[in-house]
């Protein structure tokens, strides 16, 4: 996909069917379906993305979290993996085409850069019922993360279109949403909205 990056992450809640009924129709129109199944074992996630690309979901839109032998295995697009992960060298023999890690801070996404990390995903930008009690980090340490760095930086965290706007003006390359697409009504409308909004071909009031 050209232009910002959209990436969109399960949520842990949903079935293989809904994930895949959802993915089948959103995929067109997002850089990354990112599976983040952390109740699951590697062998539910490994036949869960089977069934995936069955349904014919692109393998380079696929990205597994936290599973390099899945990532591998099944050739997907990439493997995300959480901050508290060892460098990126001690994975080395890890072959796929782009792996990126969750991070909190400007120092903590060059320290990711350095390692060879291909993207960093930084929030949570905005309060979240995924993060209860935690406070947002806001624009401001977005800002300064994407300036600290060359690697795309992409904001998570009460991601809405209406914030798309913002969220690129302190220099995200784009952005990482969950609940708003599992728990749409409509997620290809919704995943549309998104779309549009990072095009600038349409913001939300």
């Amino acid at each position: 996909m050209a232009g910002k990056e959209l990436h969109v992450i399960t949520n842990g809640k949903c079935t293989w069917t809904e994930i895949g009924q959802t993915a089948v129709q959103i995929h067109p129109f997002v850089t990354a379906i990112h599976i983040r199944e952390k109740a699951k074992s590697p062998d539910e996630v490994f036949i869960g993305m089977q069934h995936l690309l069955a349904l014919g979901v692109p393998t380079v839109k696929l990205y597994v979290n936290g599973l390099p032998a899945v990532a591998e295995a099944l050739r997907l697009g990439g493997l995300h993996l959480p901050g508290s992960s060892p460098p990126r060298q001690e994975m080395a023999r890890i072959v796929v085409p782009r792996i990126g890690f969750s991070v909190h801070s400007a120092e903590e996404a060059a320290l990711r850069e350095a390692e060879g990390a291909d993207y960093v995903l930084f929030g949570h930008i905005y309060e979240t019922a995924s993060k209860p009690g935690l406070a947002a980090r806001g624009l401001e340490k977005l800002a300064e993360t994407a300036a600290r760095v060359r690697v795309p930086v992409l904001a998570i965290g009460g991601m809405t279109p209406s914030r798309v706007p913002e969220v690129l003006a302190a220099g995200a390359a784009g952005i990482a949403v969950m609940s708003g697409i599992w728990e749409a009504e409509d997620p290809l409308a919704t995943i549309q909205t998104y779309h549009q909004a990072l095009e600038h071909k349409g913001v939300m009031p």
